[in-house]
């Protein structure tokens, strides 16, 4: 019994000790699962049968790494790094069908973990290779229900760069126009870029880089709130992606096609996505997991067109040699067939309720068909030599272009209610901004117009080429420069005009004060006239009486001289007579009384005649005054006219002159402004591109770092995984001392009765 006590004794610390330096000793990393060493016998075992370089089930190769990440006819069927939306692991795990390996029982369980290490673990290739970061973006672009209302908040871009990636010497044609059903936004596709406008200012708003080539078709979602661009490089790979407009990022991207996608939409419910091009088979999607959900291998020459209906239940599309199917956008089966173009369809348009569809073709027509039976409504000959492209607008009137280089606005009917201004060659594309009610049409040169569909007038046009920002830069110092050359004599111009009523108007205020002090003046010599008037009449008044009186004394008084002078002779001679004594001495001295008075009325008369000349002076003198500051008077007058009658025409000229120094500094300001944005616009591209290039280097270290995690999380894992079966070991080990002892004390007689 000794012996067995220590035999298990020494059991347990052997468990004991061969737990213990799983803690105490350094961890190692986990062996690298790597196709090289552990997938490849696993899929010689089980798929290679099957999937190899002569028998490509599928058109998968497994046979090698390379061949196996290109995937096959349905796709990619590995996600690096997210064995959850890897098909591969799908089918394996018998998590999605068809099961594989067909027609046999599911993989044992340690191979399909391995496969899933390996797809988590970055897919590498071989023990020195790098582990791959997934690609797929995880978004969840699915909506409840199809959109058929406006949105709470129209969707538009958050800022982006406005720097082209590229620019060519000449336009090319236009590939490719759509607009946001619900905001005032167009996308026009450029070479390996989308430019972004804002349809009301006809202002650049952002740059989306398409790498993958030139993007032949863009779809706004039913929301607005995403674009979708398919393209790529024709004979050589095509692809579909979709952008989150409000905030310029890639939020998915599908397809891996052999050539340009000419043809592509998403669903208005966000979870399908279709495409089609020269390899003549409609490709359907699911965007929750980016994988292939049908093939519809039905058109017999290239995908021209395609749309999912507004309901996102059905799916339209159109090919090179006439043909036009509608499909269930779910199951992939066929709905309608319809029958009726004699040349490739060009376009295709749902209206608003889902029940019509319009189509155009090569054969010149339009045409509208119900989705009951698939009847024809309504054909009719909408432009000459073919119709290019075709689109409902929400009211349920119509847009088209074509051969015959004429854009049109249609109703229902067929009904032509506008035909714009013809572009200069063949209109290749056409949409319509309900928001702004603005049609925008580009051609075969580049060309892209847009017109008021109230009246036809061209408002402006949009660029699929437009400058680098540096190039626009340059061009508004260029137009700074010659803004202030035009301002500077418009200036010089307007302060002459100033100058000229600030003089005008001095001058009016000058002589209207002249003529205020003239009519002063006028006023002091006419009442001097009338002072002088009265003083002359009363002189004259005076003067007439004694004038007649000093003649009477100047005529009598000598006589009476005399007949004095004889009274006294006669007196003399008859001495003694008293009598006449007496009379002569009267006489005498009548006449010297007389002759007294004739002298004081002879000075009288002077001094009243000097003084009726000096009045009569004065009163000429004060006429003459009179006359001369009525004559200035009126001069003061006649200028205050003349000056009245200037300052309007002077004011008019001043206002003109302000009016285009006003029109000239606003311009000048608005360049000014135009180069500092520029500038801004620059600084904010060099920023973002920084800003963009650093968070692919955090995302690529960010990959590093997960693997690094899951490395540590495998070890921490089987560490855990050993030290339970550890603890479980010592658990048993523990159970069978304590039975040990049990027997050992029962062997001693020690148990208790």
């Amino acid at each position: 019994m000794g012996q067995r006590y220590w035999v298990v004794t020494g059991c347990v610390l052997g468990l004991a000790l061969l737990a213990a330096p799983a803690i105490a000793q350094p961890k190692k990393k986990p062996p690298k699962i790597t196709y090289d060493d552990d997938v490849v016998p696993i899929l010689r075992q089980k798929c290679f049968s099957c999937h190899n370089a002569d028998k490509k089930s599928g058109d998968l190769d497994m046979t090698n790494y390379t061949n196996l990440m290109l995937g096959g006819g349905s796709g990619t069927v590995i996600e690096p790094g997210d064995s959850g939306s890897s098909y591969l692991y799908g089918l394996v795990s018998h998590e999605e069908e068809p099961y594989m390996p067909p027609d046999s029982p599911k993989l044992p369980d340690e191979m399909v973990e391995t496969i899933r290490k390996w797809i988590d673990g970055g897919v590498l290739e071989n023990k020195g290779s790098k582990a791959l970061a997934s690609k797929k973006k995880k978004f969840n672009l699915a909506l409840n229900t199809a959109p058929t209302e406006r949105p709470e908040v129209s969707p538009m871009p958050a800022r982006l760069s406005l720097e082209p990636l590229s620019r060519t010497p000449a336009n090319t044609a236009v590939s490719a126009l759509a607009t946001s059903p619900w905001s005032p936004l167009a996308a026009v596709a450029g070479q390996k870029q989308i430019f972004l406008y804002n349809t009301k200012e006809l202002r650049l708003l952002g740059v989306l880089p398409f790498p993958e080539g030139i993007p032949h078709v863009l779809k706004f979602s039913r929301n607005g709130r995403l674009l979708l661009a398919g393209g790529g490089r024709g004979g050589a790979s095509g692809k579909v992606v979709v952008w989150d407009i409000t905030t310029g990022e890639r939020v998915i991207e599908v397809g891996d096609e052999l050539d340009a996608v000419l043809a592509a939409d998403i669903s208005s419910d966000q979870t399908l996505i279709a495409l089609g091009g020269p390899q003549r088979i409609v490709r359907i999607y699911s965007t929750e997991s980016g994988r292939l959900l049908h093939e519809l291998r039905k058109h017999t020459n290239w995908i021209y067109s395609l749309e999912f209906s507004p309901d996102s239940v059905l799916l339209a599309s159109g090919d090179r040699n006439g043909g036009l199917f509608v499909w269930e956008g779910w199951t992939g089966r066929e709905y309608l067939t319809l029958k009726g173009h004699g040349g490739g369809v060009t376009g295709v348009s749902w209206r608003s309720d889902s029940n019509v569809l319009a189509s155009c073709s090569n054969d010149s027509t339009v045409r509208l068909w119900e989705m009951e039976n698939g009847g024809q409504i309504k054909s009719w000959g909408a432009h000459g030599g073919g119709a290019a492209s075709v689109e409902f607008l929400r009211d349920g009137r119509l847009v088209s272009c074509g051969r015959d280089r004429v854009t049109k606005l249609w109703d229902q009917n067929g009904g032509q209610q506008r035909a714009f201004e013809a572009f200069g060659d063949l209109a290749l594309e056409v949409t319509y901004c309900d928001e702004t009610n603005r049609c925008i049409a580009g051609d075969w040169t580049g060309s892209i117009r847009v017109w008021n569909a109230e009246d036809g007038k061209q408002l402006g046009e949009l660029s699929s080429n437009p400058p680098k920002l540096v190039e626009r830069l340059a061009a508004s110092e260029v137009q700074v420069a010659a803004r202030q050359k035009e301002q500077k004599p418009l200036a010089v111009a307007y302060q002459g005009a100033t100058a000229a009523v600030e003089k005008a108007q001095a001058d009016l205020v000058a002589a209207n004060k002249t003529k205020g002090e003239q009519e002063k003046q006028r006023t002091v010599a006419q009442e001097l006239v009338k002072t002088s008037e009265a003083a002359v009449a009363k002189l004259k008044a005076e003067y007439e009486p004694l004038m007649k009186l000093a003649a009477r004394l100047t005529k009598g008084v000598p006589v009476l001289n005399e007949a004095a002078q004889k009274s006294q002779q006669a007196a003399k001679e008859l001495a003694g007579d008293k009598e006449l004594t007496d009379a002569v001495a009267k006489l005498v001295a009548i006449a010297q009384a007389r002759a007294t008075q004739l002298k004081d009325t002879q000075k009288q008369v002077a001094e009243k005649e000097a003084a009726l000349k000096k009045a009569t002076t004065q009163l000429a003198e004060a006429q003459k005054r009179v006359e001369v500051l009525t004559k200035q008077l009126a001069e003061t007058v006649k200028k205050i006219e003349t000056l009245t009658a200037a300052i309007k025409p002077l004011q008019e000229k001043a206002a003109a002159s302000k009016k285009a120094l006003d029109e000239a500094d606003a311009a000048l300001k608005n360049a000014v402004a135009l180069v500092e944005g520029w500038r801004v616009e620059i600084a904010f591209a060099d920023k973002l591109s920084k800003l963009l290039q650093h968070r692919s280097q955090a995302v690529s270290e960010l990959g590093d770092r997960e693997t690094e995690r899951d490395d540590a999380q495998s070890e921490v894992n089987e560490a855990q995984a050993k030290a339970a079966t550890a603890k479980t070991n010592v658990t048993a080990a523990q159970l069978e001392v304590d039975k040990v002892n049990a027997e050992i004390q029962a062997a001693r007689g020690l148990t208790q009765e």
